[in-house]
């Protein structure tokens, strides 16, 4: 069995150990993992006979090219499609009656400024990691964020009134790996990789319920899906495509790496 693993450079520089340990556990399966890096080597690679792709740089045009050629992507079109753009998960989220804060997409200052009191948060859709988020307090800083964002998709959301608290619950097909309650005390975001603090948490029965809807309309592989506190209750802040394993390895005995590559090829097994 072949697999590609396509990383953009800074991605694959950025994540080496992890790569490596993918590439040691596939071939423990008698798997032949090759790392690929996006977009210089991409559409070569893709000509080669293979059997998977993991996909684990931000670009969903790839899942489209891997299913043109009949070759399964992890995760799939649809999903990174969706998580990869902050307005079209809310959209689908609240479609699938999932509990969402208030957002508005916004091509203006004054268009954000006549949707929210402040404060409130501005956010490109391609966000990742924390960065594109900013919150605004007032006129000014909402110009100016907005300056900043001239040349993005912008939402501009309501502020939840417990900021610096998420839970992330890593899914893998339909199995809850972990749930980790991220805490920052000196950033609205709580990201791990912004300095926040990490502890293993348990999650919801609403949680998993938004879980399982997504999971439904998705069929998502990998990925962490974000909640956020607001009126005592947790909702749903956002779907991470390209998840982080840092927090796995740091908290649990959980061998991200293994488990997604056995999930991977149990996968392609059951498709011949």
């Amino acid at each position: 069995m072949r697999g590609l693993l396509i990383y953009d450079k800074a991605g694959a520089e950025r994540n080496e150990w992890f790569i490596n340990r993918l590439i040691k556990c596939a071939k423990a399966q008698e798997c032949d993992l090759e790392l690929v890096i996006h977009p210089e080597e991409t559409d070569g690679a893709l000509k080669k006979s293979v059997d998977f792709v993991i996909v684990r740089t931000i670009c969903p045009h790839l899942g489209v090219k891997a299913a043109h050629l009949n070759v399964s992507a992890f995760n799939n079109y649809l999903t990174s499609y969706v998580a990869n753009d902050k307005w079209k998960s809310y959209v689908l989220s609240e479609k699938l009656g999932i509990a969402v804060m208030d957002t508005y997409k916004v091509s203006s200052a004054e268009e954000a400024m006549a949707a929210l009191p402040f404060p409130f948060v501005l956010k490109a859709v391609d966000g990742h990691g924390g960065s594109g988020v900013f919150l605004v307090n007032n006129a000014e800083e909402c110009k100016q964020t907005m300056s900043l964002l001239i040349n993005k998709e912008v939402i501009a959301q309501k502020l939840c009134d417990e900021p610096g608290v998420d839970m992330r619950v890593y899914v893998m097909g339909d199995r809850i790996l972990a749930a980790v309650k991220r805490t920052s005390n000196t950033d609205f975001r709580s990201n791990f990789s912004l300095g926040g603090s990490a502890e293993l948490s348990k999650p919801t029965h609403d949680m998993i319920e938004a879980i399982n809807k997504l999971k439904g309309s998705l069929s998502f592989d990998f990925v962490g899906v974000d909640f956020i506190r607001n009126n005592g209750r947790w909702v749903l802040n956002e779907i991470e495509d390209v998840v982080g394993t840092r927090m796995l390895y740091s908290l649990t005995d959980i061998d991200a790496a293994d488990e997604y590559v056995r999930y991977i090829i149990e996968r392609i097994k059951s498709k011949v």
